[in-house]
């Protein structure tokens, strides 16, 4: 760099210090000079990467959250696979808006990574309720999901959305539910629009059985193993499954679509860097974290938190992403959540 510019300055002080129309086939020399000098930056930043601690952000408290039990337990492992300290920080609020914003606006060093899931990537920035949009970050790949469920009382007059439509249709219906923009919530609404009946929904910063047998609301967007103990119990039961998958747990209940009320959408998590991440400290980070998680003792934490792996890769998540962006701008369209 310092020799392009040392050239401009001869050639310039050579003319008198006027201007001087450089010709075309010095300055295509000057540009790919110029190009080559960054590419070889770039390069040597990467290779010398990593050098310090590198911190994934979840956006979600840590209490009780399944993606934070296991990326802390993988965190020594990526540390040995790195070379270099890996910390994981919880930072949460907006609906996991704030801190995928403090990712996607974060030095583009290899650094600075988030483990994000579907609503702060997908439907809230469609929301446009987030300072960034979902192509500010780099996806490396697509890591589990949690298996949600519409769940209601166990002695609640309908055992499954067809039941619950018509049930709906002459009664006011109470849905519980973590925000309009999360995925669970988007599913619910669309299937009341689908069965002809409207909810009465409400937010809550906790969803979980109380909710139910308290008699607080009448159906709640939930993760199934939090149910588990209810369940078993006969305090509730699961109406539809939301994940395109039979969960192991209650292989019997149907999915959304199964019983015609629309389409299942993964309720996922992945990982993500800023956009302007080099590409080879991206590859880096994306190879260590799924040979990590191959790891016996991680497939071991990962079933025993109850999330369903779905591994995908940078490029199958990037697809991944762009077709579920054309999928919840059309059905937010018909709820009436964007216009």
């Amino acid at each position: 760099m310092l020799d392009i510019l040392m050239l401009f300055y001869i050639v310039k002080n050579k003319n008198g210090g006027k201007k001087m129309k450089m010709p075309k086939n010095i300055l295509l020399i000057l540009l790919i000079v110029f190009a080559f000098t960054l590419v070889s930056v770039s390069g040597l930043a990467a290779a010398q990467w990593p050098t310090k601690p590198i911190i994934i952000t979840i956006p979600w408290p840590p209490a009780g959250d399944p993606s934070t039990i296991i990326a802390t337990a993988m965190s020594p492992l990526l540390s040995e696979e790195l070379g270099v300290p890996v910390k994981i920080i919880n930072k949460g609020g907006g609906g996991g808006t704030i801190a995928t914003n403090e990712v996607a606006n974060s030095n583009p060093d290899g650094y600075s990574v988030g483990l994000v899931s579907i609503g702060p990537m997908i439907t809230q920035p469609l929301r446009g309720v987030t300072p960034y949009k979902s192509e500010d970050l780099k996806p490396l790949g697509l890591v589990w999901s949690s298996p949600f469920t519409l769940a209601a009382r166990y002695d609640a007059p309908y055992d499954n959305l067809k039941e619950l439509a018509e049930y709906g249709k002459t009664h006011d219906l109470k849905l519980g539910h973590y925000g309009l923009g999360a995925v669970p919530t988007l599913i619910a609404m669309s299937v009341g629009k689908i069965g002809g009946f409207e909810w009465k929904e409400t937010a809550f910063d906790n969803i979980g059985a109380l909710l139910l047998t308290r008699g607080d609301v009448d159906v709640i967007t939930c993760s199934t193993p939090s149910l588990m103990d209810y369940i078993e119990t006969k305090q509730v039961k699961i109406l539809a499954v939301l994940n395109p998958a039979h969960y192991e747990c209650c292989p019997e209940i149907e999915t959304v679509s199964e019983q015609g009320f629309g389409f299942d959408y993964m309720i996922w998590f992945g990982i993500f860097v800023p956009k302007d991440t080099p590409i080879e400290i991206a590859a880096r980070l994306e190879e260590a974290w799924f040979k990590v998680m191959e790891s016996p003792e991680i497939k071991d934490v990962i079933k025993n938190v109850g999330v369903v792996p779905c591994k995908m890769s940078s490029i199958e998540a990037k697809k991944q992403i762009k077709t579920e962006l054309n999928d919840f701008k059309v059905i937010m369209e018909e709820i009436g959540l964007i216009k």
